[in-house]
């Protein structure tokens, strides 16, 4: 039997390739602007909240909302009456206008579930999550919504509960969102991230960032 030297030990460990995270078994999904492209009528809602209640915001406010949440927003620069209005106005509009998924992403979807793997769904949104959906709730194991009461991201304990609650290996599960904090999340629970950046508004912050979901290979 051929000894191995500490050398070629190394080499040898250097040499393994981990998955692509493509490849995984577990994916959990942020909803707005991740699976669906909710944000046009959130900015909408935004400004006009922003109108009513007599808010000012020098800044790139697309930019701002990307790199930080609405949540943030409202407490930083108005109040909860601000943030009131604002989700009376946003569950108008998309009503209204009717939240559309990204193109490709319900095949990815059900190539997932075909495949074995597992889709969950992790949002900050209320049960609208569940009806914007509609049939494709089937290629969900869970759906996690506000009304569960988790702590929001970059918080991990909703993806913690599904790790454990479905006996999810990390290194098989990725944390997919379009912003910073969904991918502090993922990386707070030991999974991999993975980052939509449409708009190319950030770094390399994650284990993997695509722009376009046609990217999945």
């Amino acid at each position: 039997m051929k000894k191995l030297t500490k050398g070629s030990s190394e080499k040898n460990k250097s040499n393994v390739q981990l998955e692509p995270i493509f490849h995984q078994k577990n994916f959990i999904w942020d909803f707005d602007g991740t699976l669906f492209n909710t944000y046009p009528v959130m900015l909408e809602a935004l400004k006009q909240a922003m109108i009513l209640n007599k808010v000012s915001f020098e800044g790139d406010l697309a930019v701002y909302i990307k790199q930080h949440s609405i949540k943030t927003f409202a407490e930083r620069f108005a109040n909860q009456p601000f943030l009131d209005d604002y989700h009376r106005l946003e569950s108008e509009l998309q009503k209204r206008y009717r939240p559309k998924i990204y193109p490709h992403l319900a095949e990815i979807l059900v190539s997932i579930q075909e495949n074995g793997g597992q889709n969950f769904v992790l949002s900050h949104r209320d049960e609208s999550t569940i009806e914007y959906l509609g049939l494709l709730t089937s290629v969900f194991r869970e759906i996690i919504t506000s009304k569960q009461s988790f702590a929001r991201k970059p918080n991990p304990e909703a993806i913690l509960y599904l790790v454990s609650k479905y006996h999810l290996n990390p290194a098989e599960t990725v944390m997919v969102g379009d912003r910073p904090l969904d991918v502090e999340a993922g990386r707070n629970a030991g999974v991999q991230t993975l980052l939509f950046d449409e708009n190319e508004l950030f770094g390399p912050i994650a284990d993997k960032k695509i722009k376009n979901w046609s990217e999945w290979k």
